[in-house]
This record gives structure tokens, sequence and C-alpha cells, in this order.
């Protein structure tokens, strides 16, 4: 008996996570741009992934020519800086994307605050579809009332366990941004639109609506700084585990390789960690450029 009893509580952990990988597969919408934020566009190849597609260009001689890179703030266009966002979450979700690209550009180059560079990044974002504040309110109460009653063995919350609750598949965010790299000529010497969506299952629901757009500005920088230090595109790299700098430095807040990239401060350390399980807003525990917030 106990032994049936046990196999039918798998099966019904499993037969729960197939009905939701099947009814749950929401993602927010990924657009692609076509502003006036880049100096050129007439040279890119489209690549796409799950939830994200771009369009990309990259001289093939970019990584051995050069040497020094200067990243430029993540700016707004004028059409997403009005109402919706407040100024501190622009800052938060712009910083996000420099953060995260001068991490990847500090593996090759030698990120440089003032002066001249070989290079100079620059990035503009240019949509953003925002987070449905009262959906992502939902999957996170659902998700503490289950956490709640697993604890006393009530039915249902029994029975899904360890199983994530998915977000509802409403109202997820997007983000577009256009970026590109210019030399000391002022010469497009890379560049790319991105376009990224939040999904159900792998984004955390927060009671923000910049929640979603700050997640994507991370992958974006992550990307763009992948790219532009290996001139591969980083859709079609095989997946890799992350290594022990990239923990300590973009999830546990731990110093920068490069000096130079704390003038866009820390990553939050375990307080975005706690934030992000009980679905804080990402201002509140990531405090932005030239603070370092990690304990």
């Amino acid at each position: 008996m106990p032994l049936r009893s046990t196999h039918r509580s798998g099966f019904s952990r499993l037969a729960l996570g197939a009905v939701l990988l099947a009814g749950l597969t929401g993602c927010g919408n990924v657009v692609l741009t076509d502003g006036d934020a880049l100096s050129r566009r007439d040279q890119f190849v489209t690549s796409d992934a799950v939830a994200s597609e771009s369009r990309l260009f990259i001289d093939p001689t970019l990584p051995q020519t050069v040497r020094t890179v200067r990243i430029v703030p993540t700016a707004f266009t004028e059409a997403v800086s009005g109402p919706g966002l407040t100024p501190v979450e622009r800052r938060v979700i712009a910083n996000a994307a420099d953060r995260a690209l001068c991490y990847d550009l500090s593996l090759r180059y030698d990120i440089v605050s003032s002066g001249k560079a070989d290079l100079t990044v620059r990035s503009v974002v240019t949509r953003v579809e925002l987070t449905n504040v009262p959906a992502s309110s939902a999957t996170i109460a659902a998700s503490a009332a289950i956490t709640v009653a697993a604890q006393v063995g009530i039915g249902f919350a029994d029975a899904v366990g360890k199983i994530p609750v998915p977000r509802v598949p409403i109202g997820l965010g997007s983000l577009t941004i256009e970026a590109e790299a210019l030399d000391a000529r002022k010469r497009q010497r890379a560049a790319m639109i991105w376009a990224g969506a939040a999904n159900s299952f792998t984004n955390q629901a927060r009671f923000s609506a910049a929640g979603d757009a700050y997640d994507l500005a991370g992958e974006f920088g992550q990307d763009f700084g992948s790219y532009l230090a290996t001139g591969k595109d980083p859709f079609k790299g095989e997946l890799q585990l992350p290594t022990y700098d990239r923990v300590r430095i973009t999830t546990l807040g731990e110093a920068p390789l490069d000096p130079d990239c704390e003038a866009f401060g820390r990553a939050p350390g375990v307080d975005g960690i706690i934030g992000d399980m009980i679905g804080l807003p990402p201002d509140w525990t990531d405090k932005g450029p030239g603070v370092s917030t990690a304990r």
C-alpha cells in the first residue's frame, strides 16, 4: 500500500507538470523596431531563438583589432521615455543592460570609462511592453498559497510538491534594444537589433511593471557583449554552464573583473535573490549605476 501511494503521488506530479507545460506556453510580444538609433542598418542578417529575435552584423576582424572599449550608458528613445516607466525604473533597466554588457566585454577587452577607445558601444531602448502587474501578482499569490498549504499537507498543494508555479500567460513584458559599436573613425563595426519577451516559465514574476524589461535588459547585455567579444552569433552557440566568475559577479554581486565596470554598480547579490523569490520590484534591491548592494 505505501508503494502504490508513493507511485501515485509521483505520477500526479509528472502529469500536472505535463499539463502545465502544454497549456501555459505564453510569452510576450517579440517586435523588432526599425528606428533611427543606428548609424546604418544595411548589413544585417537575421537570427533568433526561443522568445527572442535579432538582426546582427559584425566585422569579423573586430575581436582581433580591438583592445579598449568604452560603453556609453544605455538611453531610451523619446517614444518610451514618457508615461509607463518612472525615471528610476528606466535607470535600473538601462543599467542592467550596461552591467551585463560590461561583464562580457571585460572577458576579452580593457574597459575604459574616459578618453579614447578603439571601440565605443552605445545602446538605445526603442520599445518596452510593460508587465501586467495584476497578472504577475496572481502568480506570486498562487505560489505563496501553495507553499503555505504544502506545509500542512493540504490536498492539491501536497500533490504539486516542488513543481514551480508558471506565470499567468497574460501581460508578459517585452523589450527591444538597438545597439552598435563604432571605431575611432565613427565607422560601424558591429550592430544588433535585439527583441526579447518574457515567458511563463523562466522569467520571474514581480510586483512591478518594469520587472520583465529589467530581466530582458540583462539578457540583451549578455548577448551583445558575447557577440562583440567572440564574433559568434549568441543565438547559435551551445548551452554552457555558467563559470564561477559569472556566478560570483553577475549573481552574487562581487567585484567585476575590470574595475571600470564598477561604474555600472554590482549585481544585487543575496538581497536580489531573496527579492526575486518574493517578487519585489527590481529597483528595491538593485540600486543602479555606481552603487554596490552586495553583502
